[in-house]
């Protein structure tokens, strides 16, 4: 569903050339456009431009006079290339401002790293008069803000870790109209996209704007509008697909099993061999982790997943890739670390067969209380990196289908 063509517009504009040459993956723009779900402002596309003084200024300058919100990310340090403020003002016919108490600002934050500042920062200390600086609480490119008529115009840096909390701090501050509507997410593994739409296609647009999304960890179906019609649609698209439902919102695999883990006082370790960490990795993600996760190990060899303590003869009798082996590395994770529970992750992440089995073959175990259990995925050759993580998020979502 469309929004009304009457509502305001913002215009996001990722700026690098790296980001057109696709060396970097823009995800700035897609991440501000999702903070502003909350307003009544219609974001219908984002924009890459590369680091060009006149392409930057023709952008500026086709965009700023309909666009209620207009935020450029990028270009802002004291290299050469980066061009955006003196080009964003060019564009709009904004006389630039040297300001010596921002100058100052970033002369401190180098000090206080160790490094001097260089001839090239001094750029960084330019801004339209008119505008207000946006300091940069982790790092020396501060950014701006312009109102004009009632519409506003923003310049961030391009690092996420540096322009979001920045854009935290100002976006209460821009007054945006609210939209009223809300957005939830129900999100589930075990399922594809077709599999779900087949079970909930009579309640798919029932009073909501809906979608479908696959992700590392599972599909995701949204709805969007207003509350009581959203929680509706949760309750109902929840129900449909029941034991398929690992979380909601802003719920992580990870994070769930670690507070499920700490309630109980329960411990994790872990045991990879396609995975290679991946799977430790996205549960050391969690801040306190270390309360229930006592650690991992990583047998991609044969050798090492004998000498972690899965037995000679299930590797000689199933070799590597196997249900009995996936369920012999969570025992042996399990009983290494002496935690309450282990899981394991065994398969072929390609680019060749292994022991006669297909890339995309992944076996997981868990062993816990109740017993060992282990279960095959099959996953379609996605490519290595991704086929790793895809494996990583099975194992947490079997781990989380089977916790008593």
């Amino acid at each position: 569903m469309r929004a009304a063509k009457t509502m305001e517009t913002a215009e996001i504009v990722g700026v690098g050339s790296e980001l057109i040459r696709g060396e970097t993956l823009d995800t700035n723009t897609a991440e501000v456009a999702l903070s502003l779900r909350p307003y009544a402002l219609e974001v219908w596309r984002t924009l890459r431009v590369a680091d060009d003084p006149a392409r930057l200024a023709q952008t500026a300058r086709e965009l700023w006079p309909s666009a209620r919100l207009l935020v450029f990310l990028g270009g802002l340090g004291p290299t050469p290339d980066d061009v955006t403020t003196e080009a964003v003002a060019a564009g709009l016919g904004l006389d630039l401002a040297e300001d010596p108490q921002m100058l100052a600002q970033i002369a401190a934050r180098f000090a206080q790293m160790g490094r001097e500042m260089t001839a090239a920062n001094h750029k960084q200390e330019r801004k339209p008069a008119a505008a207000v600086w946006l300091p940069n609480p982790r790092g020396t490119a501060p950014g701006w803000w312009l109102r004009s008529g009632g519409r506003d115009l923003v310049v961030l840096p391009g690092p996420p870790a540096e322009w979001k909390p920045m854009w935290a701090e100002l976006l209460p501050r821009l007054g945006l109209p609210a939209s009223g509507a809300v957005r939830r997410v129900v999100k589930t593994h075990g399922l594809g996209e077709s599999q779900i739409m087949e079970r909930v296609a009579d309640i798919w647009d029932r009073g909501v704007t809906s979608g479908i999304y696959a992700h590392p960890d599972g599909v995701y179906l949204s709805a969007e509008g207003a509350p009581a019609a959203v929680d509706a649609w949760i309750g109902a698209v929840s129900e449909r697909l029941a034991e398929y439902v690992w979380g909601y919102d802003g719920d992580t695999l990870p994070a769930l099993l670690l507070a499920w883990l700490r309630k109980r006082g329960a411990t994790l370790a872990t045991m990879e061999s396609l995975t290679g960490g991946l799977l430790a990795g996205l549960i050391t993600g969690v801040p306190g982790s270390s309360q229930s996760f006592l650690g991992g190990m990583v047998s991609y060899s044969m050798g090492a997943k004998a000498r972690f303590g899965v037995p000679a003869e299930t590797l000689a009798a199933h070799g590597a890739v196997s249900a009995e082996t996936a369920a012999a590395m969570a025992e042996a994770a399990r009983a290494t670390l002496d935690a309450t529970y282990g899981v394991a992750t065994t398969g072929v992440a390609g680019p060749d067969e292994l022991e006669g089995y297909p890339v995309g073959t992944v076996y997981v175990g868990v062993a816990g209380p109740a017993g060992v259990h282990s279960r095959l995925y099959r996953f379609p050759p996605l490519g290595r990196e991704a086929l790793r993580q895809r494996s990583a998020y099975a194992a947490l979502a079997y781990f989380w289908s089977l916790r008593e």
